[in-house]
Formats: C-alpha cells, sequence, structure tokens
C-alpha cells in the first residue's frame, strides 16, 4: 500500500502529506529521519551528529532543486482531476513521482555512504532485527481475521493524505472495495522479503562506495513484481473509481487542499 502514494503524486511528500502542517513537517524533516534511522541502527553520538549534519544538506538541496518539481506534479494533478482522471494520467504522475524519488537517492547516496561504512556488524545487525520485527508485524496484521478491514482502512487513509478527508459514503466506499480485494499474503509476503533484501543490499552497496548500484536496487522497490501486478492493478482501478467519482463540490475541496500545499511549497522554496 505504499505504493499508493507514489500513484497520487510525490513519494517523500507521502512522509509528511498527513501533518496538520505541512510547512512545520518539511522543517522537522531531518530531525524526524534522525530519529527514524537512529531507530533502525542503534547509532552511537557520533554517527548522529553526522547523520543530522548530511540530512540538513541534503534538505537543502531538496528545498532548492526538488520542491520545484513537486509544484510541477501538483499542477498536473490539478489539471487530471478536473478531466477526470484517466489511468495514463495517473501512471503519467507514479512516473514523475520516480523520478523524484530517484534524484533523491542520487543525491542522499554519497552524503550517507561515509555514515554506513561506519556501522559495526552488531548495527547492521540491529537493522536486520529492526526491519525482521516489521515483517512480522506487517503478516500478523494481513493473515489474521481483520486483515480485510486493515487493509481497507489503511487505503482510505492513504488516499485522504493526498486528497483530503473524503466524506463519510466516500470513505466507507472505499474501505469496503479495498477489503475486498483479492490479496494473496503468500505472494505479497515474497514480494516485501525481496525489498527487504533489495534494501539491505544497496545500503552495504553504498558504504561500499557503489552509490550506482545501491541506487538501483532501491529504486527496483518501487517497481511491482510480476507476481504483484494483479494486487496493483486492484489498487490502480480503486483509486481511479474513487477520484472520478467525486462530486463538483467534492472535487473542488481536493483542489483547495492541493492549492494550501502548492502555497506551502512556495513559502518553503522561498525559505520559509
Amino acid at each position: 500500500m505504499k505504493r499508493l502514494a507514489a500513484l497520487l503524486s510525490l513519494a517523500l511528500l507521502a512522509v509528511i502529506a498527513g501533518c496538520s502542517s505541512l510547512t512545520l513537517a518539511y522543517q522537522q524533516l531531518p530531525l524526524a529521519a534522525g530519529l527514524w534511522a537512529n531507530s533502525y541502527f542503534d547509532l552511537d553520538g557520533a554517527q548522529r551528529q553526522r547523520l543530522k549534519d548530511q540530512l540538513q544538506i541534503w534538505q537543502a538541496w531538496h528545498r532548492r532543486e526538488e520542491l520545484p518539481q513537486w509544484l510541477a506534479l501538483l499542477k498536473q494533478a490539478h489539471q487530471a482531476l478536473d478531466g477526470g482522471v484517466t489511468r495514463d494520467e495517473l501512471l503519467a504522475l507514479e512516473r514523475g513521482a520516480r523520478a523524484s524519488a530517484e534524484r533523491c537517492l542520487q543525491q542522499a547516496a554519497p552524503l550517507a555512504a561515509p555514515l554506513l561504512a561506519s556501522l559495526r556488524p552488531e548495527q547492521w545487525a540491529h537493522l536486520q532485527k529492526k526491519m525482521d520485527e516489521k515483517t512480522t508485524e506487517w503478516r500478523e496484521k494481513n493473515a489474521g481475521p481483520d486483515g480485510a478491514e486493515e487493509r481497507g482502512k489503511r487505503f482510505s487513509n492513504n488516499l485522504e493524505r493526498w486528497v483530503g478527508d473524503l466524506d463519510r459514503s466516500t470513505r466507507r466506499q472505499a474501505r469496503a472495495e479495498a477489503a475486498s480485494w483479492r490479496f494473496d499474503l503468500t505472494t505479497m509476503a515474497q514480494g516485501r522479503a525481496t525489498r527487504q533484501a533489495h534494501t539491505l543490499d544497496a545500503l552495504r552497496a553504498w558504504s561500499r562506495q557503489d552509490l550506482a548500484g545501491g541506487t538501483a536496487l532501491l529504486m527496483r522497490n518501487l517497481q511491482p513484481q510480476p507476481a504483484e501486478q494483479a494486487y496493483r492493478e486492484q489498487v490502480i482501478t480503486g483509486v481511479l473509481k474513487v477520484l472520478n467519482g467525486l462530486d463538483a463540490q467534492q472535487r473542488q475541496e481536493v483542489h483547495q487542499h492541493w492549492t494550501k500545499w502548492e502555497n506551502d511549497l512556495r513559502t518553503l522554496q522561498a525559505g520559509g
């Protein structure tokens, strides 16, 4: 379901889209990213300081170079919504999001490499343990009797991060439809395991200064595997159904939601 964010627009913006203040969330992104990284790597004091410094450098680049690309994608989304979103338009937004993600990773790679090279074996083991715990948690949620309901809730929640609050009827319909999708736990678990392996291999590649190789592995994580294509098609169909089922008032509210984002991003771009 994390790919839903890319389907709708911008990969990184998904991290902060749910916050009531996009500006505040963006400004706090280095701190939040640092806390997240520390939870996975169990960094020491010197490593945490290095990470903080590199995140600030990365964010300065992102503010200067990537925020204009986000604004362009939002303009593209506005235009698509007005005429009824087509599959091609949705996939074009996805391609734009992936391009943004790739540029961000290419910029992050040389900044992250020294920190990753400094990791001790027990810190790599800590990362593996945390990822395994997340996988166990994911499997328990999706394998249990409430798995379908949980997937439906996650679909509608992720959707609302992008389009703003849905009315009760639309939210209920979106959850019910997503809960009815065919979900092969074995297939999806295999896909998750493959992405976890790619992530570990990519980070180790960056630690060896194989920046291009590591970035390529991470970008592969944004592509569905052949066995996942059927589920991906259900997600795409569901997104299009919700977006094209909005009435004129609801579409206007989505436009207003995105316009607020645009204003926030321009403020950030100007250094606000």
